[in-house]
Formats: structure tokens, C-alpha cells, sequence
């Protein structure tokens, strides 16, 4: 099974949290909070959310039956931003899980996440884990490299 993150690789949360006026710090993950302090509802952010530009491409590179997509919280809001913008790479699977770690069962589990401490914890259970590290220059190129080298760098 294939996990994409929501937030960060399929949404430009970086750049949508701007339109709020919150700069927020590259690979930072413990700083947001939702609807407190300034920050928006998770209703507020995903009415104005963009998809990441290779979200598109993306989806004609990976859909099929195990492309799942997982998210820490909102899935509901999340789901529908997808419908939104019309994404053909709706998945039967989303999965919204606090402790994503939890969903990797076997050694073949693949999780592509933009936190690295949840690709660590992916790896601990024995699954695959990419770092989708949005501060490379091009980050979705980095992972295609990755991925036609069979996941060994």
C-alpha cells in the first residue's frame, strides 16, 4: 500500500498559511494550531487551499487500488477540498489516523510524508518511508528519482 500525507504533499499548506499571514518555518511541524492565536479553522484554510502543483501529475503517475492518502485530522474537510478540485486520484482508502504508524503492516508499506518524525516512526513498525523534504528545490523530481530507483536512496 502507497500513503501520500495530505498536508504538504498533495496541499501547499507553506503557501496557503501565507494567505493568512503566518510564515511558517520549513520542516517546523509543532507550531499550528488550529483555530487559536490567529490561526484559521480547518474550514477557513481549506476554502482557500491549493492543491501543490504536482498533484496532478502525481496521481497519473501513482493511481491505482493501494494509492491511499492519510492525514493526522480533518479528513472529512480534506476529502471534500479533493472533490473540490476535482482530483481524479480520489482513492476508495483515505485513512485519518493520529498515530499514522498504526496503518503500516507490512514490510512493503509504503509512506511518502513532508514530517520526518512520522517517516521515522513508518520505518520503526518496518514499512517504507520517503521524506517528501519541502525545502529541496524540487522536491516531487527528488521522489520520482527516488521511486525509479526502487526506493534505495
Amino acid at each position: 500500500m502507497i500513503l501520500f500525507d495530505i498536508d504538504g504533499v498533495c496541499v501547499d499548506f507553506y503557501g496557503t498559511a501565507k494567505k493568512f499571514g503566518i510564515e511558517l518555518e520549513l520542516n517546523v511541524f509543532d507550531k499550528w494550531k488550529w483555530g487559536t492565536d490567529g490561526y484559521p479553522t480547518p474550514e477557513e484554510f481549506y476554502a482557500v487551499a491549493k492543491r501543490q502543483k504536482w498533484l496532478t501529475e502525481l496521481g497519473c503517475d501513482f493511481y491505482h487500488e493501494d494509492a491511499c492518502f492519510i492525514t493526522n485530522d480533518f479528513l472529512d474537510i480534506k476529502e471534500e477540498w479533493f472533490e473540490k478540485h476535482n482530483q481524479r486520484i480520489i482513492s476508495l482508502f483515505n485513512y485519518e489516523a493520529k498515530d499514522k504508524s498504526k496503518i503500516c503492516l507490512n514490510p512493503i508499506d509504503l509512506l511518502v510524508d513532508d514530517n520526518p518524525n512520522e517517516c521515522e516512526r513508518w520505518r520503526i513498525r518496518g514499512g517504507i518511508a520517503y521524506w517528501f523534504n519541502l525545502a529541496e528545490k524540487d522536491p516531487y523530481k527528488k521522489f520520482l528519482k527516488w521511486w525509479k530507483l526502487g526506493g534505495t536512496k
